[in-house]
């Protein structure tokens, strides 16, 4: 069965990179374009493998986001991305869901070396 990645930012081109390079890994994708349209994916479906999410979203941001799916017991991998990587990295210490923070701009290579070992040590 195929890993589920959720892919959260407002920027459509990170979403379509991402999006890109992960489907070409054999992953399936969700989008979403802020953390309310996300947190509903999330409750209305199968909770992803990963979750991608940008810090700072419209409407709800990533930070938010986290703290929703923690307190309803969801325990689902998730990357934060940030232009404002200290701030995210300190959320990371207090979720244990949060695997890691990419800095914006960050290399695909490196995203996507990361993602897939995130995943695989999902199973």
């Amino acid at each position: 069965m195929k890993k589920k990645v959720m892919i959260v930012d407002d920027q459509p081109g990170i979403r379509l990179l991402l999006e890109e390079v992960l489907k070409n890994e054999g992953y399936e994708i969700i989008t979403a374009e802020n953390g309310k349209q996300a947190l509903d994916k999330v409750l209305t479906t199968e909770p992803p493998d990963l979750i991608i999410i940008d810090y700072k979203l419209p409407i709800m941001d990533g930070s938010t986001v986290i703290k929703e799916l923690d307190a309803r017991g969801i325990k689902t991998s998730v990357i934060i991305m940030s232009g404002l990587a200290e701030e995210a990295i300190r959320e990371k210490d207090h979720f244990d869901m949060v695997k890691d923070v990419f800095a914006k701009p960050f290399n695909i290579e490196d995203a996507r070396e990361t993602i897939k070992k995130i995943v695989e040590a999902s199973d």
